[in-house]
């Protein structure tokens, strides 16, 4: 028994070539930037590695001003046209044209996909010589920012172009300064990078949810800051603006209370294409028909029923050498169904096709393998593929034959999209869909509860739309459907105050973070992120998911599943504790650097599970059952233990072991001169940049403290001490023999006592202390950090902070550049509120105005340049280039 109807017949459903590309072609010829010859048809064939003629609008969008809003049919090749009119626009006017390309995807699937394409486009411009001006990326700085890959590389060069691929979730929380899976010390240079010198594209906006009213609201606030911003200001902002793209996209739904409705939209009318190519794709037959009902009831064994005639109709309606696309609402039927479907083909030997599952519950690898079964040049032709709505925005895909079960109207117009999708299939593609409210009889309350339960993800208000779109249509063509409509509005937009709010990263006094979540996605749509270990065995290294270990959970099915093991095998959930020491600390009753899970999680956390929980298969993904024990991923060590200056202790100073001794003159001197660098490739202007100057000077001058020089000799790991010489790096790593010692503090209040508290002395301040993160907005003594038992020192009782006690000595050191410390004892006054007679103002409210004056992009963009000044100096010092160190 199966879903379809007595005499549907299939046999037209074949395929064609698709639709020849015109004669007339440029022809490939070597290009150099700024050559009249340099035209953006030479460019994109060059980029496709063959004769390929851009559409018009493609043309337009490279030739012209870019528009806010860029509206353009499934298959008419977005993510070419806007990728490769960004380079063309990078090759001609490089100083208007931010030299970030940040793609925003609203799912995980398509950011490799994504990746992949814009490589090999790149490595083709890198191949024919288009850029000996460095203007574009080369295809080895196109980041992807998704489920823990790893991010610290895009990071560390501001002044290179490059391409970040990412998923909405990653992308947005680093945007408003809590970046999921990523280091909390990291957080202020993801913000600062991304919201400078960047063009944000920001794909499939009708499945953004609450994220796209976040993405409007970020750009009115850069637009806020720009116009407030003083002529000085102005000179140091790079330029950073956003596109929204869709084909299903109505420029209303990003207006919000600080962003007008766009006015600049760019409607692609495939009309006005100069050859017919985009008008047949925008008319390829797409035939539509209802089939079958979901069950008329949550009972178990009529769901399975549901399932098992899905999957008969699934395998009566494939044909030999063509792809057979299955879309459902929720990764359960999913994977229910992909089980069936591969039972029923398990004895038909090497005439079966293959099978494919795809759904947003996979780990990066595992996910990338079913990927390949249908997508990329060694894709199966004669396939079946099981997929959620993962599926559904943007994947280069083309079925013959579709089942889709019903979804709010904006997505089934993306489903729609991945059939028939090149034109190829003669006749037309065939599409079935499965009306999931149809049995459902009556309106009282129990029937409403079985409709909301069917809807879900959705709701079945929105599907009840779309049923009524779909009951007047038999052809789903692009050309042939309806506008887009009316999109929910977020229940939750970000003002400013927030904003400023999430400039701070400390957590607050029990731990916890500001939930940024309804920012980021719909409430119902968000996630936690697990990684599985075996928790009993690790050494002293904190332990860090590698990129390919972590899997997006929901965070309701995470919280069952959480609970269920709990109960059943005791703590085996852990999470960061961010305020972990090196061995020799606190000891904890989970792996080094984290402690159990003991409250729900909540959205964006990253928890490491013992391989014991269960709840994942490779074949299906996360399932929560614990029968299902994952095969660990293999990692090489340094993804297991994180990179360098990425770890949450609060006093490990991991660039400060390097494998050889540093004296602190030199990295001083060293970090100057990273500055400078730094400021000349970004034309920095002269104000800031001496700013930026004499922070360098003086951001590690804590180093000389007793705490931290004791550090560096006991690291020396037998190397000779040096006499009479501060050290700024050493040998071995160590431990700080004082709990949670932050050096930048010490820098940061020798400073201004040596300016004597100066309010103009604040920027430089900020700068010095936060130059790891870690002391940045506030100034208090951590929870469990102790008072100073010490009886000599008369204050140590009132004032301690960061392992800084009151009273602590700084010894006398030549800055360089003309610029000395004379020594002396710091003070903490600074650390309360109100107004010290020494200190004046508290560290708080120096901050608080600096935020205010600044703005927090500016700020965090100079917190930024400093730290990356301070990375390559510390980096070079390790790999030996700086002889004199």
């Amino acid at each position: 028994m199966c879903f379809l109807p007595t005499g549907t017949s299939v046999s037209s459903v074949s395929f064609r070539a698709p639709t020849p590309a015109p004669k007339n072609l440029t022809t490939l010829v070597p290009l150099r930037s700024g050559s009249p010859r340099t035209t953006f048809c030479d460019l994109f064939a060059v980029a496709f590695g063959k004769p390929t003629e851009p559409f018009a609008w493609q043309r337009t969008l490279a030739e012209a001003d870019w528009p806010e809003v860029l509206i353009a049919p499934t298959g008419s090749g977005k993510t070419a046209g806007v990728t490769l009119a960004w380079a063309y626009h990078r090759l001609r006017e490089p100083g208007r044209t931010p030299r970030r390309l940040v793609w925003c995807l609203p799912m995980r699937t398509l950011v490799e996909q994504t990746k992949i394409e814009v490589c090999r486009w790149l490595k083709h411009l890198e191949d024919a010589e288009v850029d000996p001006s460095g203007l574009l990326p080369g295809a080895d700085h196109v980041h992807v920012l998704m489920g823990g890959a790893e991010s610290g590389r895009w990071l560390e060069a501001p002044e290179r172009p490059a391409i970040i691929v990412g998923t909405q979730d990653m992308l947005l929380s680093r945007a408003l300064m809590r970046g999921y899976a990523s280091s909390r010390a990291i957080w202020p240079m993801e913000f600062g990078m991304l919201h400078q010198d960047t063009q944000w594209v920001f794909d499939e906006v009708q499945l953004m949810g609450a994220g796209r009213a976040t993405s409007a609201q970020m750009e009115a606030f850069r637009r806020q800051e720009s116009l407030r911003a003083t002529d000085e200001d102005r000179s140091m902002r790079h330029r950073c603006r956003s596109l929204w793209i869709s084909a299903t996209l109505a420029p209303e739904w990003l207006e919000t209370v600080d962003h007008p409705a766009p006015t600049s939209v760019f409607r692609v009318d495939p009309a006005t294409e100069a050859d017919d190519r985009l008008g047949n794709l925008a008319n390829a037959p797409k035939h539509l028909r209802r089939v079958g009902d979901a069950p008329a009831s949550s009972v178990v064994r009529e769901q399975e029923g549901y399932i098992a005639r899905l999957a008969d109709s699934v395998l009566e309606t494939h044909r030999s050498g063509q792809m057979t696309l299955v879309i459902l609402n929720q990764v359960k039927r999913a994977q229910e169904l992909y089980t069936q479907v591969r039972r029923r083909l398990s004895g038909k030997g090497r005439s079966s096709p293959e099978l494919a599952l795809l759904h947003s519950r996979f780990r990066s690898g595992d996910r990338e393998r079913e990927m390949a079964r249908f997508v990329g040049a060694a894709r199966a032709s004669d396939i079946i593929v099981i997929a959620t709505q993962a599926v559904e925005a943007g994947v280069d895909i083309s079925a013959a034959v579709m089942f889709t079960e019903l979804a709010p109207w904006p997505s089934m117009v993306q489903r729609f999209g991945r059939a028939n999708r090149r034109a190829e299939v003669a006749g037309g593609a065939q599409i079935y869909w499965i009306d999931l409210l149809g049995s459902i009889v009556g309106n009282d309350k129990q029937a409403e509860k079985l409709a909301t339960t069917q809807s879900l993800p959705y709701e079945a208000a929105e599907l009840r739309k779309a049923r009524d779109i779909l009951r007047e249509l038999t052809n789903v063509a692009p050309a042939h459907l309806p506008p887009p409509g009316q999109i929910n509005s977020p229940v939750r937009v970000i003002r400013r105050k927030d904003l400023d709010d999430l400039f701070d990263t400390d957590a607050d006094l029990t731990g916890f973070d500001v939930d940024i979540s309804p920012y980021v996605r719909d409430a119902d749509d968000t996630d936690i992120r697990v990684f599985w270990r075996d928790a009993s065995v690790s050494d002293d290294a904190p332990l860090r998911p590698g990129a390919r270990e972590l899997c997006a959970v929901p965070i309701g099915q995470a919280n069952t599943w959480i609970k269920a093991a709990k109960k059943a095998l005791g703590p085996v959930f852990f999470v960061r504790d961010p305020q972990w020491r090196r061995s020799g600390g606190r000891a904890g009753s989970g792996p080094p650097g984290w402690v159990p899970l003991r409250d729900p999680p909540w959205p964006g956390l990253t928890v490491l599970a013992d391989i014991r929980a269960g709840g994942y298969q490779e074949a299906l993904g996360f399932t929560g059952d614990r029968k299902h024990v994952p095969v660990p991923v293999d990692l090489a060590e340094q993804a297991l233990h994180g990179s360098e200056g990425e770890s949450e202790g609060h006093d490990d100073d991991p660039r400060c072991a390097t494998g050889r001794a540093v004296q602190l003159t030199d990295h001083l001197r060293h970090v100057v001169a990273e500055v400078t660098r730094l400021c000349t490739v970004l034309d920095v202007d002269d104000s800031t940049r001496e700013v930026l100057m004499r922070a360098a000077r003086w951001h590690d001058l804590g180093k000389v403290h007793e705490v931290f020089q004791e550090t560096m000799l006991g690291g020396l790991n037998g190397h000779a001490a040096p006499v009479g010489v501060a050290l700024a790096k050493t040998v071995k790593r160590n431990r700080h023999g004082r709990a949670y010692f932050r050096h930048e503090l010490a820098s940061a209040l020798a400073f201004l006592a040596h300016e004597n508290w100066s309010r103009d002395a604040d920027l430089c301040a900020f700068m010095i202390a936060a130059h790891h993160g870690k002391v940045r907005m506030n100034l208090r003594a951590l929870p469990r950090e102790s008072a100073p038992n010490e009886p000599e020192l008369e204050l140590a009782a009132a004032r301690f902070a960061r392992g800084i006690w009151e009273g602590d000595e700084l010894p006398s050191f030549d800055l360089g550049g003309n610029e000395r410390w004379q020594g002396g004892r710091l003070t903490l006054s600074i650390m309360e509120l109100g107004l010290d007679e020494t200190t004046g103002e508290s560290w708080t409210e120096r901050t608080r105005e600096l935020l205010a004056r600044y703005g927090p992009f500016r700020l965090a963009w100079l917190e930024t340049l400093l730290r990356l000044a301070d990375w390559r100096a510390s980096a070079k010092e390790a790999w030996g280039s700086y002889e004199d160190a």
